[in-house]
């Protein structure tokens, strides 16, 4: 039974403060026991000491002596073996300045070199980003696209009406644009009203509208005024040379190797970005108040979604203004970073104040006073060498 009624000031008495407190204490302290856990795995493992108890492997002992999921016990020793060339990553878990989710992505791909580095860029991370670093590292071979490509399908479930795809990365760009540039196409009620619709089953309208057309219309397909859009990042070096070192991936979609990079320019409108020496993108004249076409396609890149920490918004987002326009706030980049729906109004309307560099780290703080800090994706400065 609830011991104290629900709180109407979202988190703002003295007992939810208590709470917010003693939470973020316990995880610091789960995050410094995993740090000592991975090193004493890592010299269990190292000796076979699990050979005594009559385990085929340290993740068998792990699951029958500790109770844990095989899944767990694959991650725990998995991290423990790469964390043993990575004392300054390993140092940050076991202060419980990072979190295993954090740390699990980064030891895959980290090394001696870069792990200074790392571990100091992955304080802010969430494990989203620390994710989408280490795909960014790991990079997409052409085997890699071609083994995509090849395994491309979608099947059907009759008895459920559902469809499952697997598609490349760049026809996923494709079809998902085409889905959501139509979903958002309208204005809609809100949440609250009876005939709201879920962007979900907008973008299923979609999708049925798109086929249909298809069939009326053939091989002209019209997309009802939603302009199907897919950018690339790469750079130019990957781009124009076949040996060319460098970083391309679909905006929202991932890594790609160097030939879909090359297959995808050849029928596409290229913008040359100039960048600064360390990778970022040049801020443009404080001209107008909106933001330019290639800032936001900037923004996007570097936000990757809502900037909020936590927040898994990609897709009904706008660009802000730190210091707000209205105030004289710049659009520079900056001055401007993503913001989904429901943040965007918390920023101006239910008092939550955003300070800080968008490029760099943003702190939001709440009406009562909590801040939370937010970094941008770890893949756009590219700060941390991606490979030595």
């Amino acid at each position: 039974m609830r011991t104290r009624p629900l709180c109407r000031d979202h988190g703002g008495d003295a007992r939810s403060q208590e709470l917010a407190a003693s939470i973020e204490a316990h995880q610091r302290a789960i995050a410094r026991h995993e740090g000592a856990l991975l090193q004493e795995i890592a010299e269990f493992d190292r000796v076979e000491a699990w050979r005594g108890d009559g385990a085929l492997s340290m993740r068998a002992w792990l699951v029958a002596r500790c109770r844990i999921s095989a899944a767990r016990a694959r991650v725990l020793v998995t991290v423990a073996e790469d964390m043993v060339e990575l004392p300054r990553l390993s140092h940050a878990l076991s202060e419980g300045s990072v979190t295993l989710d954090v740390v699990a992505p980064l030891a895959a791909v980290a090394t001696r070199a870069t792990d200074a580095g790392v571990a100091e860029a992955s304080a802010h991370w969430t494990p989203k980003q620390a994710r989408e670093w280490a795909a960014g590292v790991k990079g997409v071979t052409g085997a890699d696209s071609a083994q995509l490509f090849n395994r491309r399908s979608v099947r059907f479930d009759d008895e459920r009406c559902t469809l499952w795809a697997q598609l490349t990365r760049d026809s996923y760009a494709s079809v998902k644009s085409a889905l959501v540039g139509r979903a958002l196409r309208h204005d809609h009620p809100s949440s609250g009203d009876d005939d709201y619709e879920p962007f979900e089953a907008r973008c299923a309208d979609a999708l049925l509208n798109i086929c249909v057309e298809s069939g009326r219309r053939g091989s002209d397909i019209v997309h009802g005024g939603a302009q199907v859009t897919m950018v690339v990042h790469t750079d130019l070096e990957m781009l124009l040379r076949d040996d060319g070192y460098g970083h391309a991936s679909i905006e929202g979609g991932g890594p790609i190797s160097a030939e879909v990079a090359r297959r995808l320019a050849c029928d596409a409108g290229v913008t040359i970005s100039f960048d600064a020496p360390d990778g970022t993108c040049l801020d443009q004249k404080p001209l107008r108040r909106d933001p330019t076409t290639a800032q936001r396609i900037e923004i996007r890149r570097r936000d990757n979604g809502c900037r909020f920490p936590g927040c898994s918004c990609t897709n009904v987002t706008a660009v802000h203004h730190v210091v707000w326009a209205s105030r004289q706030g710049p659009t520079v980049m900056s001055n401007l970073l993503t913001l989904c729906v429901a943040h965007h109004s918390r920023v101006h309307e239910l008092g939550w104040k955003v300070d800080g560099d968008a490029n760099d780290l943003v702190t939001f703080t709440s009406p009562h006073g909590r801040r939370f800090v937010s970094s941008p994706s770890p893949n756009w400065r590219r700060s941390i060498p991606m490979r030595t």
